[in-house]
This record gives C-alpha cells, sequence and structure tokens, in this order.
C-alpha cells in the first residue's frame, strides 16, 4: 500500500459509529477506518446525535477512539429549528421555488455544530477538511469556513436540493469534490460545472462464504435459501413503496415467487397483503451479513437516488446478481460496467427480469463473478486509499 500522507486530515459528519446504518456514514466510517491503517493522519468530527429524524443529543459530547480512529463530538447547535428546516426541505422537496435567503436558512437550520466549526477553523489543527454528504449543514458550513482547504465527498444525488444555487455555489467553491462513481462525477459536472472532481468512491472487503455459511445463516433464523433481498434503511426515499408494487405484481403473475427478505431498519412498514411473503432480517451485523447476501437468490435495488450503492457491490462480493432500478445511473452503470445485473424500467421490466434470472442459474452465476471481479478491481482498498491521497496531494 502506498505510503503517503496529504496532511492531518478532519472528516466532517453529522453522524458516526458502527451503529448508523446510513450509506453516507458507513462511507466516511470505513474509509476513515482504512486511510489511518494506511497511515494518513485522520480524525472525525461529528455531533453527538443518533437519530437522523429528531437530531437529539444522545452520545457524550468529547474525544473517543473508534475503530483506531480519533472522533471528537459535539451537540448539536440548539438554535436550529426542526419546523422552519422541515418546512424549507419539504417546500424544495417538492419543487416550489426558493430565494437564495431561503436557501441559506435551510442550511442554518440543518443539523450543524458551532463546535465543529470551531474545530475545523482552528488555524493549524487541520490541513484537510473532509465534509460528508452535501445535503446536510455540517458539510455546508464546514465547507464555507475553509472552502480552499476543503475536499468535499458529496454523495451527490439527482433531486431538487442538489440544483439550489447555494448548494451548487458550495460544490463549486470547494478545493475539489471527491466522488465514488462516473454517473456521479457526470451529475456533478451538470450540476456544479466549474467543481473540481476526483473519482475515489469507498472500498470493499472480500469474506469468504459458500453454500454452508449461507446456510447456517438461514437456519439460525428457520428461514431457506433463495429468498430475493432487499439491503438497506427501510424509507420511502430508498424506493421501498415502488419495490412492494412490483413484488405484489410479480407474486400476483408467479405463483409460488420467492419471499422478500427485508435486511435493514427504517420505519417504512410493510403492507398488510404482503405480510406473510416478507421476512423480517432487521439488523443483520457485520460479519454474518456476506451470509444473508449469499442466501438470497437476487438483491433487488429499487433506489433512485445513489451515489454508489455500497449493498450491490457487497452482494457481488458475496455471489449475488442484481436487479436495479433503471432510473439511478449509479446503479445502471455499475451494472452495465460489470455485467453483474440488470435494471428495471417499469412493473412489466422488473416482474421480466426476474423470471429470466431466477430461471437461469448459470446466467445468475455469471453475472455474480462479474460483478465480483468488478468491486475487486475498481473499489479494493488499496485502489480507493491510493485514489484518496492522490486526489488531495494533487489539489495541495
Amino acid at each position: 500500500m502506498r505510503a503517503a500522507s496529504p496532511g492531518t486530515v478532519a472528516f466532517v459528519v453529522p453522524r458516526y459509529g458502527a451503529e448508523i446504518l446510513g450509506g453516507a456514514e458507513t462511507h466516511c466510517r470505513v474509509l476513515a477506518e482504512h486511510l489511518a491503517e494506511a497511515g494518513v493522519d485522520v480524525e472525525v468530527l461529528t455531533t453527538t446525535a443518533v437519530d437522523h429524524f429528531t437530531w437529539e443529543d444522545t452520545k457524550p459530547a468529547g474525544t473517543e477512539r473508534v475503530g483506531g480512529v480519533t472522533v471528537h463530538r459535539f451537540p448539536v447547535n440548539p438554535l436550529r429549528d426542526h419546523a422552519t428546516w422541515w418546512g424549507l426541505h419539504t417546500r424544495i422537496g417538492s419543487g416550489y421555488p426558493t430565494t437564495y435567503a431561503d436557501q441559506v436558512e435551510w442550511m442554518a437550520h440543518s443539523v450543524w455544530s458551532e463546535g465543529i466549526q470551531d474545530a475545523a477553523e482552528e488555524p493549524g489543527r487541520y490541513d484537510w477538511v473532509v465534509p460528508i454528504p452535501y445535503l446536510f449543514g455540517t458539510a455546508y458550513w464546514a465547507a464555507a469556513g475553509r472552502p480552499a482547504r476543503t475536499a468535499m465527498i458529496s454523495c451527490l444525488h439527482d433531486e431538487p436540493y442538489a440544483w439550489l444555487p447555494a448548494v451548487r455555489r458550495a460544490l463549486a467553491g470547494a478545493r475539489g469534490c471527491l466522488v465514488s462513481t462516473i454517473g456521479e462525477r457526470a451529475l456533478l459536472r451538470r450540476v456544479a460545472p466549474r467543481a473540481t472532481a476526483a473519482l475515489v468512491g469507498v472500498g470493499f472487503e472480500e469474506t469468504p462464504v459458500g453454500p454452508d455459511d449461507a446456510a447456517a445463516f438461514c437456519a439460525a433464523r428457520g428461514i431457506r435459501p433463495g429468498y430475493l433481498l432487499y439491503a438497506g434503511r427501510r424509507e420511502e426515499a430508498k424506493g421501498l413503496p415502488l419495490l412492494f408494487s412490483h413484488y405484489r405484481a410479480y407474486r400476483a403473475r408467479t405463483p409460488g415467487a420467492p419471499p422478500l427478505a427485508l435486511m435493514g431498519t427504517g420505519d417504512h412498514p410493510t403492507p398488510p397483503d404482503l405480510e406473510a411473503h416478507v421476512i423480517d432480517l432487521g439488523f443483520v451485523p457485520d460479519e454474518d451479513r456476506p451470509a444473508a447476501y449469499a442466501a438470497a437468490s437476487v438483491l433487488l435495488h429499487p433506489s433512485r437516488l445513489e451515489a454508489l450503492g455500497m449493498v450491490l457491490l457487497e452482494a457481488w462480493l458475496a455471489g449475488t446478481p442484481a436487479l436495479v432500478n433503471a432510473a439511478s445511473p449509479v446503479l445502471r452503470e455499475h451494472c452495465r460496467a460489470s455485467d453483474g445485473g440488470l435494471w428495471f424500467a417499469g412493473e412489466g421490466e422488473f416482474c421480466e427480469a426476474l423470471d429470466l434470472m431466477l430461471g437461469d442459474d448459470h446466467l445468475c452465476g455469471a453475472m455474480a463473478a462479474g460483478g465480483a471481479e468488478y468491486a475487486r478491481t475498481a473499489y479494493s482498498w488499496p485502489v480507493v486509499t491510493d485514489r484518496f491521497v492522490a486526489a488531495l496531494e494533487g489539489w495541495s
């Protein structure tokens, strides 16, 4: 592994810890840990919050070591007003026009912390500030404080928030943006043409897993291998209503269709008419997750708002092909580049693709192998940490 350092790096993220399941938060944690292992001087600035809806201060403020990384936690700004933020957030998300002042007020009432801001701007303390993701006040204000020394991991999605003039100005004003995929880089060029981008991403470790591991995972839970799998937060924004609708249609035309397993947490309910056909795996620990993927016949990824799609690459490394939402350029490009899966643009294509995949073991095996090779080549940890260091050194 490359032995180089771009100086002292401070990641800025709204929540942090192994128990935090958000994609951006996981991205930040595993990247920080592997950079530290590679010899980069890394610290994390975060809040004391855990819940990304209430942003209540839950963890104690102070400094601790988490996974070999120094983590500084600060209270959430007590003056932020959730009702004001939610009103503006809803208005923006619905496509209503807003003024630049409205947009700045939206970020002012998003989650952020004076303690994070003071630490990030303290002279001589950090050479680089790396906020993640763009959508929260923690990232917006950290970038505003030291734009020339900010390398933002944008986690950019094609959504109304990304196209706001205040957000576009923040992205373009940073010294650089660290993107995870070719699709995200293309979107960044559309949203903020003057922004500087470097492809970095996040790495994945391949855990050997076989039929015996998958069988043991299922036996412990009283289920059978071969289920369809959704992995991630159970939220409307991740495409759960679409998945339930398409799965219902598939069951109607395919008697004996495999059950749908849900891995992850969230409060989006399962429709009552599907409860008998849905397996609730809940939170699955890291050490058991490869077996959960391996026991599935197909990973179903209905989200259109993805900057990387971590569960897709994890599933491929466990030997499982995927069916993804064609409305996500990132997921579609992963599948196209790897031949690791198919994509659907509607209910009919969803059903036809599942029929094809579930009826052809050879095809599924070839897809999983292609996806795994793609993940090993493009998203191995040595490749990712080298790209991170090279980007910051190039912008110094």
